[in-house]
């Protein structure tokens, strides 16, 4: 039996959790998955229902003052722990982990891989010790290009994207249409932005879209603003905007929701400027996705314009709002986008074939 160890920041299902419950839920029976969470929560639990060997660690973040002065701590509990369950890989799914992941696999001699699910700058490749994992999984042509450029080596990468349950995210029937129930909103266009709510996420340059799009007289649309708050100030910026600009009947603050297969296959148009799982998955829901402000198009390669999404290379407001009333305008060109993006999803996105090649590199680290 191999065993592997997970390090994961636990807490809520979001997309890199989800994407490690792929891998962990669909190993041989030659492997055993042992995962550490930093945080408790809806992940933990739903790992346990699962069958996987978890645990809760208190892991201080690595590089702030004071924390660092118990991270040694930490590393070693987690490095003793890893020893007594007789690990032969350690597999960080979290960057902000990967000092621990470096400790434990020095200190046990085995091999380490460290997810990176974000663009990343030269500067947080070292600081973040990524060149001392063995491999580093890249979940796009991008993150690959942006590891290249800060020197990693080619051997040393490895692009292993993103994958999607296609039986759980899917389209649904018109009954099945959670947010025209919940917010009676029939008749509208809907168009939602999925994530937690913070700067990175970019909530407020889609409510100054949305206010150009209401304000053009597009106003048969409902914008949905969905996920938990993990900055308050930010939050609060979100409100005063849609109070100042008399937004409230065209926007709606959903929080956190439990159903997103149910919530994407509701929208009419998903919006993504800072890129993600979310939009596969609203992908593999049969929605036009619109990709704005973050990718070239060298770099798109699941985002093809006006086949299976809607690529805005450009970072001008003006860009996306013409996107979007294109797109709300015409049924017929969301319907087509829809369908393609769902062919698309099929043939790339099986959360199968993910962990599959998963398994691949582990059995070539171990064996070699």
């Amino acid at each position: 039996m191999i065993r592997i160890l997970y390090l994961s920041r636990g807490g809520a299902v979001g997309g890199s959790q989800r994407q490690l419950h792929y891998v962990v839920t669909n190993l041989d029976h030659s492997y055993e998955p042992i995962v550490v969470c930093r945080n408790d929560g809806q992940f933990f639990g739903q790992l346990r229902d699962c069958g996987i060997k978890t645990s809760v660690f208190t892991l201080h973040p690595w590089r702030k003052f004071p924390a660092v002065l118990y991270r040694c701590i930490d590393a070693e509990r987690l490095a003793r722990y890893a020893q007594e369950q007789q690990v032969s890989l350690v597999h960080s799914s979290d960057l902000w982990l990967s000092g621990y992941m470096v400790w434990v696999a020095r200190r046990l001699k085995i091999p380490s891989v460290l997810h990176i699910r974000t663009p990343i700058h030269p500067d947080e490749v070292y600081k973040h010790h990524c060149y001392q994992a063995t491999v580093i999984v890249a979940i796009s042509h991008r993150i690959k290009q942006n590891l290249l450029c800060a020197g990693i080596r080619p051997e040393k990468i490895m692009q292993i994207d993103d994958a999607v349950n296609l039986k759980i995210f899917r389209s649904m029937g018109f009954e099945e249409n959670v947010l025209r129930r919940d917010f009676s909103v029939d008749g509208r266009v809907l168009v939602g932005i999925v994530g937690r709510i913070e700067p990175s996420k970019r909530q407020l340059d889609f409510l100054q879209a949305a206010e150009q799009v209401v304000r053009g007289l597009n106003r048969n649309v409902t914008f949905f603003i969905i996920g938990d708050t993990h900055s308050r100030k930010y939050f609060e910026k979100l409100k005063s905007f849609i109070r100042d600009k008399g937004l409230q009947r065209h926007v709606i603050l959903t929080g956190r929701r439990e159903d997103m297969p149910q919530v994407l296959s509701s929208l009419d148009i998903l919006v993504s400027l800072s890129g993600g799982s979310v939009m596969f998955e609203a992908m593999a829901c049969g929605r036009a996705v619109i990709s704005a402000g973050f990718s070239r198009e060298e770099d798109s390669v699941h985002i093809q314009n006006s086949r299976t999404g809607v690529l805005v290379t450009s970072t001008r407001n003006s860009d996306l709002v013409q996107a979007l009333n294109q797109l709300i305008d015409s049924p017929d060109m969301r319907r087509q986008i829809g369908q393609g993006a769902r062919k698309w999803a099929e043939s790339n996105f099986c959360h199968i074939a993910m962990a599959a090649k998963t398994k691949q590199l582990y059995r070539r680290l171990l064996q070699g």
